[in-house]
């Protein structure tokens, strides 16, 4: 039987007044037909996106852009380096922007196991990486005359835009019985002209892992660490105001004497400030993210109330990050839950009172070869599009990978992940410096990306620091976009109609499947050869489009503006009991 007879037919059932008494399951059309269509930003952000760009012409979607290939950061392979950090200050003049990107990390090049603090910038995207600069500290303490120096640790970056400077804080041991301080130095963007170190604070117990976060219009900085003074670790913040550093104030509000770590702290641009670390007061063994934040206008040093961000449900969370876009506040984390590894993304757009949350990929924590893997280490960066980047680090031993993944519409969506270590890289994977490991990123305001680890393809005892940018010169060979739409109820199928162009060197294929009826699986694709074509599958629910795009050579790519499915949907009247007249 013909659709359109079948459709003639249902219509008289759904007419029809009997004579007779009988039980009729009745199934209507809808009328006039229906059009689900993709031509927004928010419409095409509902897709899966592998390999496919649909945020830099907002209502389009295009391949993706390639990364830079690898490479090296550090200008010397002798010893190891580790915990590379990230920023960026914005430049230009006649009315072109551009970014340099700026990196620290810590280096043992002049003492085995006694780190300094380096730099080095990039004004090429990340595609190379200037002559590193030592910041502070070239002394052995090991060998004769055995000064004393001290040992530098964990490095983060900012730019304070009140001087246009770069300021680089890190844990200080110095030689004796203190097991640390928070010192920094600042310097011109070309690592010239650092002052001397200093410190932030340097109080009885040990003071380490630092973070900085700069608030633009106040010139003010903020520097959180974790600080043992008075017990396993707590949670302190310190203000720079111009003319010095505040007296440390404690963040978190736990006195159960359990162990809260692993700050990170991020101001917006009203001036509030955030502070997101793990916190061990549930139980003492296993973490929690906790999160609380001081607003602009009330008296400094008076914190909100700690709240538990992560899935209390979760066996653990650990490693926290924060950004800031327009508007909102963006956190990341890695909740183990069932067995699996979940990358968390989460969103407050009420500056931290209330949160939305969304996991952005998952890993069983044992790999059918018996092998452990887990995921590791995000970092989180927002623009002023709202559009969110997260890194993070699949951990596997040997077989460890950088990954990435992009949400065009603040958090919601992502991408497929991407593996941004090339063919030749040993991404480090150390679990006992698990704290101090990092894949830091870095987005300037028009969305050129950077992004650094520290990998083991040079010399596998020492490792050294590797970075890549976004966008190259050249766009992916192939890319798969698939949109998936649910009718909520029975349909039967129009037509699929697209508008794109397609330029030399360039492919875009169009196919579409749905599932029948609930519990069905998908029926076989059907690719269409051009716009207006009906759809040659039997009615359903649940329809799905997928888009191929290809490029020969990488210079060009196939956009697509448009995508109209057309349907009539059917109403379905259980029972209908027709009787006598």
């Amino acid at each position: 039987m013909s659709r359109s007879v079948l459709r003639r037919l249902l219509r008289l059932l759904c007419l029809s007044v009997g004579t007779v008494g009988f039980t009729l399951l009745a199934v209507c059309a809808g009328g006039a037909p229906q059009e689900w269509t993709t031509d927004t930003l928010p419409d095409f952000s509902d897709g899966q996106m592998s390999d496919v760009d649909v945020w830099t012409v907002p209502g389009t979607a295009r391949l993706d852009r390639r990364w830079w290939p690898n490479v090296r950061v550090n200008d010397d392979l002798t010893e190891e380096k580790w915990y590379p950090r990230l920023s960026f200050i914005p430049g230009g003049t006649a009315g072109l922007t551009t970014t340099r990107f700026l990196a620290v990390w810590q280096d043992s090049r002049n003492a085995e196991h006694c780190p300094d603090i380096y730099f080095s910038y990039s004004d090429d995207g990340g595609r190379t990486w200037e002559p590193n600069v030592m910041i502070e500290n070239a002394c052995d303490p090991d060998d004769p005359p055995y000064p004393d120096c001290a040992c530098l640790y964990t490095p983060d970056i900012t730019v304070r835009k009140a001087d246009e400077r770069v300021w680089v804080v890190w844990h200080q041991d110095p030689v004796g019985d203190d097991d640390g301080d928070i010192y920094y130095a600042n310097g011109a963007p070309d690592g010239s002209s650092w002052t001397s170190a200093a410190p932030v604070y340097a109080g009885d117990g040990k003071q380490f892992l630092p973070r900085i976060a700069p608030h633009g219009r106040s010139g003010y900085l903020y520097v959180v660490w974790e600080d043992e003074r008075d017990d396993d670790g707590d949670i302190y913040i310190s203000r720079y105001t111009g003319s010095g550093w505040s007296d440390p104030v404690k963040v978190n509000d736990d006195t159960t004497g359990e162990e809260q770590r692993g700050p990170v702290v991020i101001a917006d641009d009203p001036g509030n400030v955030y502070v997101i670390w793990e916190d061990l007061r549930e139980d003492g063994q296993y973490e929690d993210i906790y999160f609380s934040r001081w607003l602009t206008g009330t008296t400094w040093g008076t914190w909100t109330t700690n709240v538990r961000l992560s899935d209390p449900d979760a066996d653990f969370a650990f490693h926290p990050d924060l950004a800031v876009g327009s508007g909102a506040l963006f956190a990341t984390w890695v909740e183990r839950k069932s067995g699996y590894f979940n990358l968390v993304v989460a969103w407050s757009l009420d500056q931290g009172a209330s949160w939305q949350r969304t996991i952005v990929d998952r890993i069983y924590y044992q790999l059918p070869s018996g092998d452990s893997v887990s995921y590791q280490n995000p970092s989180i960066a927002s623009d002023p599009m709202r559009r969110v980047y997260v890194t993070w680090l699949r951990a596997q031993g040997n077989d460890s990978h950088v990954l990435f993944s992009l949400s065009p519409d603040g958090g919601r969506h992502w991408t497929e992940p991407r593996v941004l270590d090339d063919i030749n890289s040993e991404v480090s994977d150390e679990s006992d410096s698990y704290r101090t490991i990092r894949i830091p990123i870095a987005v300037s305001f028009d969305g050129k990306t950077a992004v650094a680890w520290h990998d083991r393809r040079d010399d596998p005892a020492n490792p050294q620091i590797y970075a890549t940018g976004y966008p190259a010169d050249r766009y992916l060979p192939r890319g798969e976009y698939v949109r998936t739409f649910d009718a909520g109820g029975p349909a039967a199928w129009g037509t699929i109609t697209w508008t794109a162009t397609v330029s030399p060197g360039t492919g875009l294929w169009i196919a579409t499947r749905v599932v029948t009826s609930p519990g069905a699986g998908w029926t076989a694709w059907h690719t269409y050869t051009h716009p207006g074509e009906a759809i040659p599958h039997p009615s359903g629910q649940v329809i799905q489009y997928r888009v191929l795009f290809t490029s020969t050579d990488g210079s060009e790519t196939a956009v697509l503006d448009k995508v109209v499915v057309s349907y009539e949907q059917y109403r379905v009247y259980l029972p209908l009991v027709l009787r006598e007249s």
